[in-house]
């Protein structure tokens, strides 16, 4: 890669872009100018958020006590009402013609413990306060408490309001407090009455302090809005550059001429992706400026009036645009490249436009979560692309240094790693002749049904793979809500649901896929006879590799402990499972059914299919991430993504899927049994003294010497698919493998 010609192509996209009006108003007159319109509308619209009084309409409020009051002159007593505004409390009392409806209403009242009796209450209310234009009713009846042998003349408060009502929750939160300080009053002077000391009640006090800066508070707040700023306008800025530097070109016909001038396609690419990086770091920082100028302006004429005052916000700290813009370069690397490698694959701009949305759709729950206030940044949570990058600012600028700074490096090494990986990606889609010279066609389903019915290849496309990856996950949430909608109850409701959902998420999909869109289904689904030493090497495979999925599993668990509902759900499920007629139900149903259903999709139809990638190891781990979404716990899928690269291996080695079924079986049966492993079976047997080992005699765990020689003789096993691809399996010319149909994996 030539320096000198990627500064070339960066000064020629950077001129072309500032020559673009479009880019400019965009980038740089758009921030300038969004926000100080935004805070021109919200000081405009703040001269109609003035508070409106409320309607309350007390019912009996005449067998309230005199003393202390809480009316006086038909109104609320200030000293009660405290900091609220008594004259937004407009009272309405029961006349003489609201006897009947009084009455009527002590009827149904007396009449509570009659199912459908609350809704009746509830509902004549609500009419009556709709026909008099009522914000809030109170309805006071007066009742005896005994204590001490003694009847003490007491009251009953009901409030009803409308919740869907603004003006009427106001109304019942206002009034809720003035009783609340008229209550502790009453209780007082009846204290005082009997000569006892109100202290006597009032001896616990409860105070709240908060002890938290100033200076804290407000980096507090800034905190969760700076990040966010930075990087959803980083991804926007970065987005509309890269479809003019790819697909605009493309519509100009200029594109053609980049490609064949000296410089290099990866020359081409850098240069643009440094061109889309400059204004996603310039965007970024327009509108972080723009945002919180603006901002500070606008809440110190607002005042009071939207509940937060400028000196509650205050400015932010200085240290936090120094940590904003050092986290501003990975974040504007990773969002221009992928941005720059979506827009390379479109072959308009107007198809480049479409591909915001899924971008937008995948990155923003990274950046809400570490908005949440129980978000916090650990191991586990630095390890999540962005979130985590977010959580380190967070801190940053709050200021809690020890707490932060140990987790800067698996953060810095998560961003730094996608940063690559989507560097790699433009570079790869600039050296892809089938993306960048992708034809425009306009679509249509007729003529989508009738090209996938006439041009059917032997093996499935690396589109229609990724297509039955999406489907499986889209039906498994809704099949699942559906069948879940209530907990098993028995053993064979679980049998029920797991091959409901099994069979109808991702088998039938899987032999429907293959049967629709290839000519050879068989070939497509890998449903190939094994060798039985392949076979066998399988299920050595499975049981020596076992250790070392348990302990990858234990490292999952303790860096994303599973949550407490969880372990409670776990332990209702294994109650039912006690209940199978016998080990081999269970095994069935849980091990042996997942093996077989799950295979015939994922090492099936899906690896075939993006085997067209010509690169295996791609195809192998986007197999992976389809199989360990496909399960809704993350400790789960991620675990079961470590799995699925294995059974990629043997699938891709042997060409058959008869082995990753075995492998597959086996490896659940193993975990079933070792759940239900105990000292009885231990003792009894010669070698699972050696092999397994338990703390407390009940779980039982692998030894460490035991798995660490398990693991090497399961690598060994491995490499022994490697070193014996295809042992006994027919190598047809429908074999899904790159080389051996180059010309139909160039049409796919």
């Amino acid at each position: 890669m030539s320096w000198a010609n990627v500064k070339l192509i960066f000064m020629r996209e950077t001129r072309d872009q500032l020559r673009d009006r479009r880019t400019l108003f965009t980038i740089a007159i758009m921030p300038l100018l969004l926000y100080p319109l935004m805070g021109m509308a919200m000081l405009q619209m703040a001269q109609f958020t003035r508070e409106h009084p409320t309607r309350i309409w007390l019912i009996g409020a005449d067998s309230l006590p005199e003393s202390p009051a809480l009316i006086v002159d038909r109104q609320l007593d200030p000293k009660w009402v405290g900091k609220e505004r008594g004259d937004l409390l407009e009272l309405v009392f029961s006349k003489e013609g609201d006897r009947k409806f009084h009455e009527l209403l002590d009827t149904f009242r007396e009449k509570q413990s009659v199912e459908g009796s609350a809704d009746l209450v509830n509902q004549l209310v609500d009419r009556q306060m709709k026909s008099r234009g009522i914000d809030l009713a109170v309805v006071i009846t007066p009742k005896q408490i005994s204590t001490d042998g003694k009847a003490i003349d007491g009251h009953s408060i009901n409030m009803f309001h409308n919740s869907a009502n603004d003006k009427s929750k106001i109304a019942a939160d206002r009034l809720y407090r003035i009783l609340n300080n008229w209550k502790a009053a009453v209780g007082d002077q009846r204290l005082k009455e009997r000569n006892i000391s109100p202290s006597v009640v009032h001896s616990i006090s409860i105070r709240a302090a908060d002890v938290a800066a100033k200076s804290k508070k407000q980096a507090a707040t800034w905190s969760k809005i700076l990040p966010f700023i930075v990087i959803i306008w980083s991804l926007t800025g970065a987005f509309y550059p890269a479809i003019d530097l790819c697909a605009g070109e493309k519509e100009r016909g200029t594109f053609e001429t980049l490609l064949s001038s000296p410089a290099g396609r990866n020359d081409i690419a850098i240069g643009k992706l440094l061109t889309v990086m400059s204004f996603s770091m310039v965007t970024s920082l327009l509108n972080l400026l723009s945002m919180a100028f603006t901002g500070l302006f606008v809440m110190s004429r607002l005042g009071g009036v939207m509940g937060v005052s400028s000196a509650a916000i205050g400015a932010p700290p200085a240290s936090a645009l120094l940590w904003l813009m050092l986290a501003l370069i990975p974040i504007s690397a990773l969002f221009s490249a992928v941005a720059l490698a979506a827009a390379a694959f479109a072959r308009s701009s107007k198809e480049g436009q479409y591909y915001l949305i899924p971008l937008m759709m995948i990155s923003m729950p990274l950046m809400m979560v570490p908005m949440l206030p129980a978000s916090q940044l650990d191991f586990g949570t630095s390890l999540i692309p962005v979130s985590g990058l977010m959580l380190l600012l967070r801190g940053l600028i709050e200021g809690q240094y020890r707490e932060v700074l140990p987790y800067l490096a698996p953060v810095s090494m998560v961003t730094l790693t996608c940063c690559y990986l989507a560097i790699r990606w433009v570079v790869y889609q600039f050296n892809s002749e089938s993306v960048l010279f992708r034809a425009s066609e306009k679509f249509g389903v007729g003529t989508w049904v009738q090209h996938v019915m006439r041009e059917r290849e032997s093996l499935p496309t690396v589109g229609s793979a990724c297509l039955l990856g999406l489907l499986i996950l889209v039906l498994q949430f809704f099949i699942r809500l559906a069948v879940q909608s209530q907990l098993p109850t028995t053993w064979f409701d679980i049998v029920k649901i797991t091959l409901i959902v099994l069979i109808s998420t991702t088998a039938v999909p899987a032999i429907l896929m293959a049967m629709i869109t290839t000519r050879n289904p068989l070939g497509s689904l890998r449903l190939r006879l094994c060798s039985v030493p392949t076979g066998c090497a399988a299920v050595l495979a499975a049981i020596c590799l076992h250790p070392m999925v348990t302990w990858f599993t234990a490292l999952v668990m303790y860096i994303y402990p599973p949550a407490s509902d969880l372990g409670h759900m776990g332990a209702y499920m294994n109650n039912l499972i006690d209940q199978a007629p016998g080990l081999w139900a269970i095994i069935l149903v849980i091990a042996v059914s997942p093996a077989i259903f799950e295979e015939l999709a994922y090492r099936g139809f899906v690896l075939s299919g993006l085997e067209g990638m010509r690169n295996k190891w791609q195809a192998i781990l986007l197999t992976s991430l389809f199989f360990g979404l496909a399960h809704a716990a993350i400790q789960q899928s991620i675990v079961t993504f470590l799995v699925g690269a294995i059974l990629g291996v043997i699938a891709v080695e042997t060409k058959s899927l008869i082995p990753c079924m075995l492998y597959h079986a086996t490896h659940n049966s193993i975990t079933v049994l070792l759940s239900r492993v105990d000292t009885s079976v231990v003792e009894g047997s010669p070698v699972l003294p050696w092999l397994l080992y338990s703390s407390d005699g009940t779980a039982y765990q692998y030894s460490t010497l035991a798995g660490v020689i398990m693991t090497i003789a399961g690598v060994a096993l491995l490499a022994w698919f490697f070193r014996n691809p295809a042992v006994g399996s027919d190598q047809t010319s429908d074999s899904p493998i790159p080389n051996l149909q180059p010309a139909a994996r160039a049409r796919a």
